[in-house]
């Protein structure tokens, strides 16, 4: 029977939204509508990126790609996030998510993406060039430790279900302000926080001011963003949560070291975690992005190490009392690895050092590095 690769279309969304329930829906239900309603939605700027395989006609395999732009300082990377990868039970093994795979990747070149995104099991993706790595700092706090650390002092915060527009508004700007965030159209920036059935609530100070927002996962524990204007406001509003809930778990970047520094006073635990699979199409746009925003946050040494990726050439990183740059290279290269290990070894989660053996003139990178390849699970597809 005749098969086509396809995009998708608004007249296809309800076809669409039962193939995915009834893919992921085999172990426990799905509601793709209300999961993720930044990106399902019945139009056909949302339903074009979702490319499909038919089989006479009917969807036998789904994959999304997601165009997205991350701004990390003044750099925008250009960003595709591949999610909802299924394919009918009746049809695995036939090839079909592979062919959809590998379409998408082709259209991620062919349109100059820099960098992709995907969650999922990581030998699986790493036949199409994904690694899992990045990382994420997750903090976890409880009412004995805000106690013996902090004290009573009420911080004066309140929170209040994230619905007022002009409240949405202030949270937007507040976002938009971060030293590093996705771009989230400004009529969905809501439905992102609502990603994951996760609830955004706004902070309100005791003179009524909105003074940040933070956003909390379906659990009702894990805190997937605290946003504020100032590092001690953001501590502050940690703090009320706490206090109001007597437990949670926070993730963070590390592009706010102060923001850091303070919360490691009084938290029980911190843990590193990898940030997702990643793949870089752009490695000087995404790496030297990455290592201006480390080297603005913390005291790197001067120096320069050059990376012989297998495949895709050398790169030049350097620092320097002018910043930081990644630049192509024909220079003989300190260090030779294979395209996953330098995701790993530029972007952890652990040290270049705990990823492979460092020559004597690639030491630099364990002071470097990680660098901080990371984003808001709200943003996550």
């Amino acid at each position: 029977m005749k098969t086509e690769l396809v995009q998708l279309t608004e007249s296809d969304f309800q076809d669409a939204m039962d193939f995915l329930n009834m893919v992921f829906g085999a172990h426990r239900p799905h509601d793709f509508e209300t999961l993720l309603p930044a990106i399902y939605r019945p139009v056909d700027e949302a339903m074009r990126c979702l490319h499909a395989l038919r089989e006479g006609g009917r969807i036998r395999a789904i994959v999304g790609l997601y165009p997205m732009s991350w701004q990390v300082g003044d750099n925008a990377i250009q960003v595709a996030g591949i999610g909802g990868v299924s394919t009918h039970p009746k049809f695995r093994r036939a090839g079909y998510m592979r062919r959809l795979m590998n379409r998408c990747l082709q259209s991620m070149q062919d349109t100059g993406c820099q960098l992709s995104y995907l969650g999922g099991q990581r030998q699986r993706y790493g036949y199409y060039g994904y690694e899992r790595c990045g990382h994420v700092l997750r903090y976890t706090f409880t009412r004995a430790n805000l106690r013996h650390a902090c004290g009573d002092a009420d911080t004066g915060i309140r929170f209040v279900p994230l619905i007022d527009p002009d409240q949405v508004n202030r949270a937007r700007a507040l976002h938009d302000a971060q030293p590093a965030h996705c771009w989230r159209q400004p009529g969905l920036f809501l439905d992102h926080l609502h990603n994951w059935h996760a609830s955004p609530n706004a902070a309100i100070d005791g003179a009524g001011d909105m003074v940040g927002y933070v956003v909390v996962d379906a659990s009702g524990e894990h805190l997937t963003e605290v946003v504020a204007g100032s590092d001690d406001t953001a501590q502050r509003l940690i703090q009320a949560w706490v206090a109001h809930h007597a437990t949670a778990t926070v993730s963070l970047s590390t592009l706010q070291p102060q923001r850091l520094h303070a919360l490691g006073q009084w938290c029980d635990s911190v843990s590193v975690l990898p940030a997702g699979n990643w793949q870089v199409f752009d490695w000087p746009a995404v790496a030297g992005a990455l290592l201006s925003a480390r080297c603005r946050t913390a005291n790197l040494l001067d120096g320069r190490v050059v990376i012989g990726i297998e495949g895709m050439g050398c790169l030049r990183l350097q620092v320097d009392g002018c910043g930081a740059q990644v630049t192509r290279t024909n220079a003989t290269p300190d260090i030779q690895c294979d395209h996953l290990t330098a995701m790993r070894l530029l972007f952890g989660p652990v040290a270049p050092s705990q990823v492979t053996n460092l020559p004597g003139a690639a030491r630099l990178l364990d002071q470097w590095c990680p660098l901080p390849l990371s984003w808001s699970r709200q943003d996550g597809v």
